[in-house]
């Protein structure tokens, strides 16, 4: 019997010590990869099949996250990818534009590793239902 093939989380972050944490955090559940930027992004979107997408929103070269939610919205390729941003924005209004913009969930930094596979684990629950 084939092992299942770990879930793939893209974290689209582009600082370094935010992504060597989220890998941390996941690299035992999860099979992780990296963007740094909303094109980066959606490159790895076409060419993997992404189960998740942990999205920060400042981003390299002044890039908005909240761009690559409404574009995997609006192109209709992943009805139904999950979106978390994952941001130091922590006000309610940073959270309203991140739900209005197409992310399913927000997480302030800084993030504790038993909030991010919680929120993670219910979404994964959600799909297989």
């Amino acid at each position: 019997m084939a092992d299942k093939k770990k879930p793939l989380v893209l974290v689209v972050e582009d600082d370094m010590n935010s992504q060597m944490l989220m890998n941390y955090y996941l690299r035992n559940t999860y099979e992780v990869d990296f963007a740094v930027s909303v094109t980066g992004a959606k490159i790895k979107l076409m060419d993997q099949h992404v189960d998740i997408i942990l999205l920060d929103l400042s981003l390299e070269a002044g890039e908005d996250g909240l761009d690559l939610a409404r574009y995997i919205r609006k192109e209709g390729k992943w009805p139904n990818m999950f979106i978390i941003a994952t941001t130091a924005h922590a006000f309610t209004a940073d959270r309203d534009n991140c739900i209005a913009a197409g992310c399913n969930d927000y997480l302030a930094k800084p993030i504790k590793k038993a909030d991010l596979l919680d929120m993670i684990s219910k979404y994964f629950s959600n799909k297989d239902s």
